[in-house]
């Protein structure tokens, strides 16, 4: 029997066709599509691979791809079984856009409190700064902060011990923020002065140290509704921006330039100070600062800053009635607000519901949160459900 082959298969098989080689330009960009994941785990596939990924360049390429792309948010919870036990949950919002209801994973490794950790200061670039405590001297706790990358799964040294004792922090609240002039990582301490004045302390992430500046003439509404996580600052531009009451009770909007660690106050829209029925805030959309308020009760306004620092650069970015939402505010007044393309995203507090309306189409969608995110009332004795959404993009941004 013959068994040899025909003689163009026998051509094929000693001439085998060339591999391809793909260009180094485009292997760097085809990497930087890729998530945290599996980029960490292609570290291990070559010398030259491993330096790629970890070359800082790559990493900043990354995470501006990432942050156009990945529409990434967190929940912050708390436990029901202690009180000090939040957990800090990555999720994306198209999930929520995709599924009437959505359960996080239950994933230990999120937990703060394994991290001697218990409060989620902010997120920006993919870190997550953790206010902290350490055991002093005659079990005297000392506060203090880490940087943590949940992508990574790496986390910083204990940073920034702060002068004040846990049972005074209450008095202090914190904003995370970065200046991309230095590319350096801040922590801001607010603390209540005398009159409207508001005590302010930055602590850069390098040389480890607190420094006074310039205090506010204004109170932030985050020192006066220390409970409620709208009224945390929102960062746009290398500033912080917070609205506060300023002289005569009037509403303004104090923006601290993280780089030259001065500020200045800006006027809200004209005409819009007394307008709310329910508290107002401000918010980033669309790379612009916005400011939110309602009309009595029946219609929600967007104005945004056409110009950031231009205060006569006001305009109105949209109104839509209440009953487009069917949101009673009477029972939940207080919501966090943020984008998702066309998509903004509504959180109610003390409850489990988000309501995702796409302002293009005026379409609306309700969801829900499963209820292991709670935690027990002791007066009420009865579980609540209770969490936040925060901006968050997954990057390769390292900790130290």
């Amino acid at each position: 029997m013959n068994t040899e082959l025909p003689m163009s298969q026998r051509r094929h098989k000693s001439n085998p066709s060339p591999s391809v080689i793909l260009p180094d330009d485009l292997v760097v960009e085809i990497l930087c599509f890729l998530k945290v994941k599996p980029l960490m785990k292609m570290k291990c596939v070559c010398k030259s691979w491993n330096i790629l990924i970890s070359d800082p360049k790559f990493v900043k390429m990354h995470l501006n791809q990432s942050s156009r792309n990945s529409h990434s948010y967190v929940v912050s919870s708390k436990d029901s079984k202690q009180d000090d036990d939040y957990s800090f949950i990555p999720f994306n919002v198209n999930d929520l856009l995709e599924n009437s209801s959505i359960t996080f994973p239950d994933d230990p490794y999120y937990r703060l409190i394994d991290k001697d950790c218990h409060q989620v200061v902010g997120s920006c670039n993919g870190l997550v700064c953790l206010l902290g405590y350490s055991l002093a001297e005659y079990g005297h706790k000392e506060t203090c902060f880490r940087l943590w990358n949940p992508a990574t799964r790496t986390i910083s040294d204990k940073l920034g011990y702060f002068p004040e004792d846990m049972n005074r922090l209450k008095f202090w609240k914190f904003i995370f923020g970065y200046d991309n002039l230095t590319d350096a990582y801040k922590v801001v301490a607010l603390h209540p002065g005398n009159s409207l004045t508001t005590v302010v302390q930055v602590f850069s992430f390098g040389n480890n140290v607190w420094r006074n500046i310039q205090s506010f003439t204004a109170r932030p509404f985050q020192l006066v509704f220390s409970t409620n996580k709208e009224f945390i600052g929102v960062q746009l531009n290398c500033t912080v921006n917070w609205l506060a009451v300023g002289v005569a009770s009037m509403f303004v909007i104090i923006s601290l330039d993280l780089g030259t660690e001065t500020h200045a106050q800006l006027l809200v829209p004209s005409g819009t100070e007394e307008m709310s029925s329910v508290f107002p805030g401000v918010c980033v959309l669309m790379d612009s600062l916005c400011y939110y308020h309602d009309i009595e009760g029946t219609d929600f306004v967007i104005w945004k800053m056409t110009k950031f620092g231009d205060e006569k650069s006001w305009t109105q970015f949209l109104r839509f009635s209440y009953q487009i939402l069917q949101m009673n505010l009477k029972c939940t007044p207080y919501f966090n607000l943020y984008e998702n393309g066309d998509t903004l995203v509504f959180t109610q507090d003390l409850q489990d519901q988000v309501i995702l309306y796409n302002w293009r189409n005026s379409t609306v969608v309700k969801t829900r949160v499963n209820k292991k995110i709670c935690w027990f009332n002791p007066k009420k004795k009865k579980k609540i459900c209770w969490f936040s959404i925060n901006n968050y993009v997954e990057s390769l941004i390292p900790t130290c």
